[in-house]
This record gives structure tokens, sequence and C-alpha cells, in this order.
């Protein structure tokens, strides 16, 4: 019997049939397997060189290792010297106090018999020893009595000036300066003095002009300055009219009259 070996067409040799094998598709199909297996053979024997080379390095870098030998020798140290140490100095005793000469010299007093009376001692005497109320031997001693002077110095009379009171103004104050009958008597004064300058009305302008000045000890009014204006007029007119009113209950710092700032908003308004 004739055997015939039928050779079983593969996968790609189905799918390429009648069609160009030559085109290079087929082939890659083909030697898809091949590559694969020969790409992870060659990876493997990479990664098992690199293994080895880096136990060849460490085994290495272990026989070159230098080993240092440290000299353990005991040796002698020598002995620091100590600093000397001065001896303190012997504290002297101190010495016995000589003993003075003293002389007694006893107030005199008036009795009426007279026994075994003592009279006083010279100024010799006196001069070279210590008056006492009793008398015994010691060492002279010049200059202990000395005869006060004639006359006292005459008494120096020194004119001390008091401070003068400082008169700067205050900013504030125990008690606070006010017009006469409180504020609602001030802005009425100052409504009825107040002249609206024409050129502010024909320009239109309203609002308000800050004023500052400094109420004085006796209540006047000084050192008015305008801190804010409005123009046209109005600050002038606000100043003027200020200037004109009467004294005010001046401020008191520690129960005294002081001079105060003080600060006031002037009203300017055109009726509707």
């Amino acid at each position: 019997m004739k055997s015939i070996n039928a050779i079983q067409p593969s996968l790609d040799d189905m799918i390429f049939e009648h069609r160009n094998k030559a085109y290079g598709a087929y082939e890659l199909r083909t030697s898809y397997t091949k590559t694969i297996n020969r790409a992870f053979v060659i990876g493997v024997g990479v990664f098992l060189l690199m293994l080895l080379t880096n136990f060849i390095f460490a085994r290495q870098k272990d026989k070159q290792e230098t080993v240092i030998d440290v000299d353990l020798t005991a040796q002698n140290i020598h002995d620091e010297e100590l600093p000397v140490i001065e001896k303190p100095k012997e504290i002297e005793p101190p010495k016995e106090v000589e003993q003075l000469k003293t002389i007694a010299y006893l107030i005199p007093e008036v009795v009426e018999e007279t026994q075994n009376e003592t009279p006083p001692p010279t100024q010799e005497a006196i001069e070279i020893a210590v008056i006492s109320d009793k008398t015994q031997d010691g060492k002279e001693s010049e200059g202990i009595a000395e005869t006060p002077p004639a006359e006292a110095p005459t008494a120096v009379t020194k004119v001390v000036e008091l401070p003068e009171e400082d008169n700067a103004p205050f900013l504030t104050v125990e008690m606070k300066p006010s017009f006469v009958g409180g504020d609602k008597e001030m802005y009425k004064f100052l409504s009825q003095n107040l002249k609206y300058p024409s050129a502010a009305q024909r320009a239109n302008i309203q609002g308000k002009v800050f004023l500052k000045f400094i109420v004085e000890k006796d209540g006047s009014i000084t050192g008015v300055e305008t801190m804010k204006g409005i123009g046209f007029g109005c600050d002038e007119e606000a100043a003027r009219v200020v200037k004109l009113m009467p004294k005010w209950i001046a401020g008191k710092q520690n129960g005294r009259n002081v001079r105060v700032f003080f600060t006031i908003p002037v009203f300017f308004r055109l009726d509707d």
C-alpha cells in the first residue's frame, strides 16, 4: 500500500491562500513565534549577565577593602603641673588703741558749803587732753579742744526760681471748654450771624467747614484755622463768625484753667 503523508495546512496558509505571500505579512506571521522565543532567550541572557557582573564586582570590592590597623599601645601620660596656690596672707591683728590722756572738767555747781573743792584745769592742760569726767594718764593729743570761731558765718540767701507754667494748648482735658448755654446756643449764634456768600449761592455750594481754634484760659477764642473747607467764600465767613463768639467757659486740668484746642463744624445749606 502506498502511504500518503498529508501535510496539515497551517492557519497562516489558510488565511493567505490565493493571496500574495511574498508581500511581507505572511513572512512576519510565520516567523513571529521564532522571533519571540529568540528575544526571550536574549533578554534572559542579558539579565543573567548583569547579575553575574554585579556579583563579580562585589567580590572584587570586598577583596580591595583596606584594613586599617590602629596602634593601641599604652603610652605614659605626663602629669600636668598644677598651678601653685599662694598661701593667703595672715591677717594682722588690730592694733591696740592707745589710751588718750583725759582730764576731768566738771560742770560747776552752786552749793552752800564748799568741801574739798577741785580747781578747774588750766587752758594748757585742756589743749593736750580730752575732756572727760575723770582724769587719767595717756597719750597727749594736740588740737582736740579748739576755740570756736568768734562769729558764725553769715547765712547766704538763695533765690529759687520757680519753673514757668507750661502754656502749651491741651488736646484733651478733664473738663472740656464749652459755649455758654451749650451746643444748642452755639449753633443758634452761628445761624444768626452767618451770611451765605453770594458766590457760593450762585454755584449752589453746600457743605461743612471744619474750624480749629484755641479756647484761652479766660474763655476767649484765638488761633482760628480752617481744617477742611468748601471754598467760594464759605471758609472765610465761618472763621469770621467764630471770631465774633463771646467768651466760652474755659477748660480745666488739675483744677486750673488751661488753653485747649477745639474743633467745630459750620454748616452751609441752601433753602429749597
